[in-house]
């Protein structure tokens, strides 16, 4: 006898048994395990006493995937990738056996390292494979080391793991860069997202999502998956919907587009989310993983996707009783958002762990789009307990801004001849520090920055006029900007005008006052408060002092 749960006008069924032709058992020590859902991205079933599951399927999105119990970790496939899907290689009218196995883990406590933007592409001016490895694998594994005596620690990968651009190019697609991981070895488990730069740009014409993504998906499965872990539910979308027009765009070898795309959702997926959540316990944790951000902060209170999709996600998250989380990348810099037509959504953009793509000298300190030093958030996670984020930079550990004593900055400016190159191109819209206008002013770079935190400044005791801007960020000038004008291949309106989230200012009466920074937080809680001594160098090819 089936039982037939029906939802989204019965445009999926969620069913406890089907005969289908895609079959297979979910085990654990030898043991079926009884209740597990399984999918092919549209229908969801449920294995029975037995194990076993059915699934009528029409094969479109071309695998199969469980969708994790608490208290379990599908058994990996290399020591990197979660055994949770397998691909669907028949066509659909022939059958196919796909088994999972399952292993008990305690995941009463757990953290995440939240990667973005890798952007692995085997160029040798960047050199990211080398700097990846040995400025950013052994700062990952002392964030493992640090966090796996608390329970288990996962990565979740926001997209963009490859740079599309380079495919051919460098000999380096997305199959390269999962090798690369896995030969690192990376450390941890890891589920990612696609991006947009994961998709293969070669392919054009009909069906060219599906198409161009098939790769990725052939290394990190589904397009749309999801993982119970201690409790929490965790859900993984690709929004990036590819385009790639014929004959378009940046010109580079195996790129036959312009590499476009659409930030959406599409209706099957929209569907299938519509199924998984309502499996879900309403007193459950969601978060959300997706590559480009739904919420987004440059445009007051803005949105990346359509507001049509957006108005979805939260209708289909509104029956749970806590709040949502939305982790993405994309942009490149820290940015956490809220929006007030949705209070129940909260979205934390992650910078990207290239920093800016390896674009700044291979020398130098890797910085992220807003000038933050590089990084990775990490996540604490605990039954009945807020998430507990933190930065952990490269370099220096917790960090969240930067104070930048303009009288220094603008030393710098004055003896620069990109600045000179830069104010001639562009003199309208780039600030030049450089000028007497900005002496004895002092800018708080707060990348670390929530809804409702407060900055305050003070020198020696006097409390500082304190005014937050959007002005441009210095080091994010010198270590980007600046070699892109120098070099006139890379000239581009684009370089005409650039931006800071949470830029604070103030100015002081004296060049060698000491400034604190105090930050507080909503409920008038102190969250940093630091003294700096002036004059407060600047030179950004060099480690800071702290």
């Amino acid at each position: 006898m089936k039982r037939i749960l029906t939802i989204s006008a019965g445009l999926l069924a969620c069913v406890l048994s089907l005969a289908g032709n895609v079959r297979g058992r979910v085990l654990c020590d030898g043991r079926p395990v009884e209740g597990v859902p399984v999918s092919d991205g549209a229908a969801i079933v449920l294995t029975d006493a037995a194990g076993r599951y059915d699934i009528d399927s029409d094969k479109a999105d071309g695998s199969v995937f469980i969708i994790t119990p608490s208290g379990y970790v599908a058994r990996t496939l290399d020591g990197l990738r979660p055994g949770f899907w397998q691909p669907l290689y028949l066509p659909a009218g022939q059958e196919e056996i796909h088994d999972f196995v399952l292993e008990k883990q305690d995941q009463r406590r757990y953290t995440v390292l939240l990667l973005a933007d890798m952007h692995l592409s085997n160029d040798p001016a960047r050199e990211d494979l080398r700097r990846f490895r040995e400025e950013v694998l052994p700062h990952i594994c002392e964030q493992v080391e640090k966090a796996a005596p608390n329970g288990p620690v996962y990565s979740m990968n926001l997209g963009d793991t490859t740079h599309d651009v380079y495919w051919e190019e460098m000999g380096f697609n997305e199959s390269d860069g999962l090798r690369y991981l896995q030969d690192l070895p990376y450390p941890t488990p890891m589920y990612s997202v696609m991006g947009n730069h994961d998709h293969d740009p070669s392919i054009v014409g009909k069906h060219v999502d599906k198409r161009a993504g098939w790769r990725e998906r052939d290394c990190w499965g589904p397009g749309a998956y999801s993982v119970n872990i201690g409790g929490d539910h965790w859900v993984f979308l690709d929004n990036i919907f590819y385009i790639n027009v014929e004959g378009k765009g940046k010109k580079a070898p195996g790129v036959a587009g312009d590499r476009s795309y659409k930030q959406i959702l599409t209706e099957r997926q929209f569907a299938w989310l519509a199924a998984d959540l309502a499996l879900v316990d309403k007193d459950a944790r969601i978060c959300i993983c997706t590559h480009a951000p739904v919420l987004y902060t440059p445009g007051k209170n803005g949105l990346l996707m359509p507001k049509a999709q957006v108005d979805r996600i939260a209708a289909l998250c509104a029956p749970f009783k806590q709040d949502v989380t939305i982790f993405s990348g994309h942009i490149h810099r820290n940015d956490i958002t809220d929006h007030p037509d949705y209070p129940k959504l909260h979205q934390r953009s992650m910078p990207a762990t290239s920093g800016i793509m390896w674009t700044t000298p291979v020398d130098w300190p890797l910085y992220s789009s807003e000038g933050s030093d590089a990084g990775i958030w990490v996540a604490e996670f605990e039954s009945g307990s807020a998430p507990r984020y933190r930065l952990e930079t490269y370099l220096y550990g917790e960090k969240y801004f930067r104070l930048y004593d303009m009288n220094e900055v603008g030393k710098a400016y004055r003896g620069s001849e990109g600045v000179k190159k830069q104010q001639e191109l562009f003199p309208d819209t780039r600030l030049d520090y450089g000028k007497s206008k900005w002496r004895n002013y002092v800018f708080l770079n707060y990348w670390g920055w929530e809804p409702g935190d407060t900055v305050e400044m003070l020198e020696k005791t006097r409390k500082l006029k304190v005014e937050e801007t959007r002005y441009e960020d210095p080091v994010k000038n010198f270590a980007y900007e600046l070699p892109r004008v120098m070099n006139p291949y890379k000239h581009s309106s684009k370089r005409a005008k650039d931006i800071t989230f949470h830029m604070f200012v103030a100015k002081t009466s004296s060049a060698k006052t000491p400034v604190t920074v105090r930050i507080y937080a909503p409920d008038g809680r102190l969250k940093f408060e630091r003294t700096y001594q002036r004059p407060l160098p600047f030179d950004p090819s060099r480690p800071e002092a702290d």
